[in-house]
């Protein structure tokens, strides 16, 4: 049992949930944060029961990202990948697994503008106007793909990329 009286993955699963309910209201903000969510599995071997938490997200255009936690509950253990994905990281405290999704799912927001602004400069790399990036934005603002979709305050930061380094070649 953990220290508030739930087993680990009990305490696991509500605050999970908490965090995901928190980046997902209102719609803006669930764009932003790429339509975070969550699948949980369960498995069962001859050595018990192993439930996997998998926390997704989409960035611009609609390339998804996944975070994978794995609880085995016969040994009382969380597993996941580290940050720079070289090893796996093992332990017992609920409370760690959260950190590291938080600080994962705060950085989400800079890695959506970061991939947003990548596509740009490939559409000015392709040779594409002014025009034809802008109504690129448009699409990807309008896309019925949640995840894909950029936030308002991503299609002003794309259109100031734009304006930035359009200018620079044009010059």
């Amino acid at each position: 049992m953990s220290r508030n009286g739930k087993e680990p993955l009990e305490e696991f699963e509500g605050d999970l949930e908490i965090l995901l309910a928190d980046r997902r209201h209102p719609a803006e903000r669930r764009i932003r944060f790429g339509n975070l969510r969550c699948e949980m599995t369960e498995n069962e071997d001859g050595n018990g029961k192993q439930v996997n938490a998998a926390v997704v997200y989409e960035t611009p255009g609609g390339s998804t990202t996944q975070i994978n936690v794995i609880y085995d509950e016969a040994a009382g253990t969380f597993s996941y990948l580290s940050g720079d994905l070289t090893e796996t990281v093992t332990c017992e405290d609920p409370d760690a697994v959260m950190c590291m999704i938080r600080e994962h799912a705060d950085q989400i927001p800079a890695k959506r503008l970061n991939a947003l602004c990548n596509q740009i400069d490939a559409w000015m790399a392709e040779g594409k106007t002014r025009q034809e990036m802008f109504g690129e934005l448009n699409k990807l603002l309008q896309t019925e793909f949640l995840g894909g979709r950029i936030a308002n305050d991503e299609l002003k930061a794309g259109i100031q990329h734009i304006v930035r380094h359009h200018a620079r070649q044009v010059s």
